[in-house]
């Protein structure tokens, strides 16, 4: 992609947040339009898609027409062959491939253009900006291996976007060791790893880790996360809400107390029961990448849960808002009523409860729970009853609570952090 194209594309984005609502509406519906009749023409599984369901490319001509449409979920497009899922037009070659973090044990193969990807990484440049990041700034990534460089891009030698990548499978004393060599301006990086960080930092007395900007990516934030993270480095975590599959999704505001969604880029859909839910209505997300030429995602389950709001937001962005992420649908706890516990009950739970260096709550079935947990020195058999009894005052006695004791709780493969896990399927 020619350099001047992607300074374009930038400063569209820039300018975008600030467009009406419906001039952003019109263009989303464009771009929608477009990619519907590109997938219909080119790609055999959405032409399958649409003829099954007996819908014409005509018939999608706005967000509201997608309704008509079947959401995909991950596992469908692992089930098909690559050549029919992807624009058979342009040589697989030609394309830029990553693959999902199969935090949930099903990765996936994506294929971009790359004029498409480089958008898309474009868009999680715009919160930086505004919050005050320049091209100038230094930044430390604590990241999967994947992501970290192992060669400098050309604008780095000029001083531009520089970043230095450490994998988030090393331990938090070599990411300090790091920031003390390469005394960087913004801090970004997984949530989790993060909050470890800041623990680290706390916990060693200093004081003079001073980022200018902190960046939360890939992990659900809890308080205790925001608040080590404002202790440690002075700073008020940034959370970016993004997937492989779609790039930057929704950016925290602090203003607004919310997250604009990406909606030049993006459409996100809230769905319960296969309705669009109302505003501050917990739904499950799907999405549709509207830069997603070699392979399109329309309409994709991304197995999160989150809530949007209506209202118009007060920081002069037209960009719409939801409320909260709350986690994958696979992080919430089902009781044996039907009922769903979102992981932030368990956050409010645990956070007073003195004694606890780790936890992990993993759901086996809808009558266990196991709660795992790393002793702190001052844990006793107290412990135990206060989480028993704080847990018993909210959804009673139904539902049995193993507590497993251990030295520690492992990463998961792709090296995030969940603190709340359930292998019982939710019917959301």
């Amino acid at each position: 992609m020619k350099i001047n194209h992607q300074i374009r594309h930038f400063f569209h984005m820039h300018r975008n947040q600030y467009e009406s609502k419906s001039v952003l509406n019109k263009r989303q519906n464009a771009k929608l339009r477009a990619l519907i009749h590109h997938a219909y023409n080119h790609i055999p599984f959405y032409r399958q898609l649409f003829d099954s369901a007996g819908i014409k490319p005509e018939r999608v001509n706005t967000i509201e027409d997608l309704s008509h449409f079947p959401i995909i979920s991950k596992q469908q497009l692992q089930n098909v062959p690559v050549d029919e899922i992807t624009d058979k037009a342009v040589n697989l070659s030609n394309y830029k491939r990553i693959t999902t973090s199969g935090s949930t044990g099903l990765p996936l193969q994506l294929f971009y253009l790359k004029e498409d990807f480089s958008i898309l990484n474009m868009n999680w440049m715009r919160p930086l900006w505004i919050y005050g990041v320049k091209p100038w700034h230094k930044q430390l990534e604590i990241t999967g291996p994947h992501n970290v460089l192992d060669k400098q891009k050309w604008y780095h030698h000029f001083g531009l976007w520089r970043k230095k990548g450490i994998s988030l499978f090393k331990n938090p004393e070599e990411w300090i060791k790091l920031w003390y060599q390469y005394k960087p301006d913004v801090l970004y990086g997984y949530s989790g790893s993060l909050k470890l960080l800041a623990k680290k930092v706390i916990e060693k007395g200093l004081s003079d880790l001073n980022p200018g900007f902190v960046f939360g990516v890939s992990d659900l934030v809890d308080e205790e996360c925001r608040e080590l993270i404002l202790k440690a480095f002075k700073k008020r975590l940034v959370d970016l809400y993004g997937a492989a599959e779609t790039g930057c999704i929704a950016w925290e505001c602090h203003v607004c107390n919310g997250y604009h969604i990406n909606m030049d880029t993006v459409i996100v859909e809230f769905i319960k029961d296969n309705k669009p839910v109302a505003s501050g209505t917990q739904g499950r997300i799907v999405v549709t990448n509207l830069h997603s030429y070699a392979m399109p995602i329309i309409r994709y389950d991304l197995g999160d849960m989150a809530t949007p709001l209506r209202e118009k937001s007060i920081c002069g962005r037209e960009l719409p808002l939801l409320k909260m992420i709350e986690g994958r649908a696979d992080a919430f706890i089902i009781l044996p009523s039907g009922k769903m516990l979102s992981p932030m009950f368990f956050f409010g739970i645990m956070k007073p409860v003195k004694g606890i260096k780790q936890w992990k709550i993993w759901q086996k079935d809808k009558k266990n729970v196991h709660i795992i947990i790393v002793p702190a020195e001052n844990f006793t058999q107290d412990t135990i009853n206060q989480i028993r009894t704080r847990i018993k005052k909210h959804i009673g006695s139904k539902i049995v609570f193993n507590f497993d004791l251990v030295k520690t709780i492992p990463q998961d493969s792709t090296g995030k952090i969940r603190a709340v896990v359930s292998e019982v399927k939710s019917q959301m």
